[in-house]
């Protein structure tokens, strides 16, 4: 278990119970039960460390109602460490109850492993464009909990961005730095347009690029509870990037940068790396210039919680974006507020993700944008979804998209 129950009694006394996590949790709004605020999540969990409570599957329901977007953390005025609180929680229950038999295949057979992890992609593309994804939803075999989840496959690219860059790419001119790309799943399986477009940009910064084998951040499994398989991705990643000699760690995912900052300097394997997301890169190590666009374009920037709260990411990206001639950009009503989409949850809890969803597409709605930039990939992909419920026609990008086309039409 990650910490130690000294620890883990210090961080839960703090909890005064004065319930200001209740005026900004997303999950209390939707759902105004007790127990699914982090006053209530930290109580359940001292009882359960005393020994008045059991170790039921209600009780880990309960600690998966969770974004871990820790808003009440920057509202708590005793500085209650509710994420950190979360993850041990579901950590011991993973011990008590183990894993569901589905999330234990894809945590520890399929994300710890970069060969399996592309056959299933290989497979779901071969599903979405083949026609067999079509006729199955117009045949109506899908139905119930199986339709609303296949609803929520994102389009699975057909080959992966890994297989289609070499492992070395050099600069146009002298390179004045050698970093490493983690490409993170989702830029390596879905929005592989926007991991060519980080390429692009680190190029023109004059950097090579190395870009080794590597696997899943180990993110999903640390959220889930399993330590282990986290600890194996950790390792691997780092042994695919240590050999390589480089200056420094670019990541274009709010949660993957997160777990290579923090997580895996918690778990005792800290990078001898400094590691970058790409917004804060080129604004801080390279000396980067933007072009502009040709159309002109209204956009309205997203700050995922792995950037705003968990590195203090929220200038950088704008001031890229900023940079941008003929790029507009617009502030959204509580561009900070979460998403509601935070990995798994968007999947073990559609409701109510659908729901927090729905208040941050009005606010882009309000704010008039028919672009949204965002350095998550998950963020990406619930509000491209949300706005299509809602009938927007805008358009979700990742803000090294749009600096990727200005270099190309300024």
């Amino acid at each position: 278990m990650n910490g130690n129950v000294t620890d883990l009694a210090r961080d839960i006394a703090r909890c005064g119970r004065c319930g200001k996590c209740r005026s900004v949790c997303p999950v209390f709004r939707e759902l105004l039960d007790e127990p699914m605020v982090a006053r209530g999540k930290v109580q359940l969990y001292k009882a359960v460390l005393k020994g008045h409570l059991e170790y039921t599957e209600h009780y880990r329901r309960i600690i998966s109602h969770c974004l871990l977007c820790r808003q009440c953390e920057s509202h708590c005025p005793n500085g209650v460490p509710t994420a950190s609180l979360v993850l041990a929680a579901r950590e011991q229950a993973v011990e008590k109850l183990s894993l569901p038999l589905i999330k234990k295949n894809v945590l520890q057979h399929f994300l710890t492993s970069s060969g399996r992890l592309n056959l299933v992609a290989k497979g779901l593309a071969f599903y979405q464009k083949s026609g067999l994804q079509g006729l199955l939803r117009k045949t109506k075999l899908l139905r119930g909990d199986l339709q609303e989840k296949e609803a929520l496959l994102p389009t699975i690219a057909p080959l992966p961005l890994r297989s289609a860059l070499p492992r070395q790419i050099m600069p146009t001119g002298e390179p004045r730095m050698k970093v490493g790309y983690f490409t993170g799943c989702m830029s390596n399986h879905v929005f592989t347009d926007t991991g060519k477009n980080v390429v692009a940009l680190l190029r023109a910064a004059g950097c090579e690029v190395i870009i080794p084998r590597q696997c899943c951040c180990g993110l999903p499994a640390l959220a889930g509870g399993d330590r282990g398989s986290f600890m194996a991705m950790a390792r691997k990643n780092l042994a695919g990037f240590l050999p390589t000699g480089i200056d420094a760690l670019v990541v274009d995912c709010a949660s993957c940068g997160s777990a290579w900052k923090y997580d895996y300097a918690a778990a005792g394997l800290k990078p001898p790396f400094p590691v970058y997301d790409i917004s804060e890169f080129l604004t801080t190590q390279a000396n980067f210039r933007a072009g502009g666009l040709k159309t002109p374009a209204r956009v309205t920037y997203h700050d995922p919680c792995h950037l705003i709260r968990y590195q203090g990411i929220t200038a950088q990206p704008r001031e890229l974006l900023q940079g941008v001639a003929g790029l507009e950009l617009v502030e959204m009503s509580d561009a900070g507020y979460c998403c509601g989409a935070s990995g798994s949850f968007q999947l073990e809890h559609r409701k109510i993700a659908r729901s927090i969803g729905q208040k941050k597409g009005e606010a882009i709605v309000a704010a008039g944008a028919g672009v949204i930039a965002t350095g998550c990939p998950s963020c990406r992909l619930q509000i491209q979804r949300v706005l299509g419920e809602i009938g927007s026609t805008a358009r979700v990008v990742h803000p090294a998209d749009l600096l990727a086309e200005s270099m190309l039409q300024g």
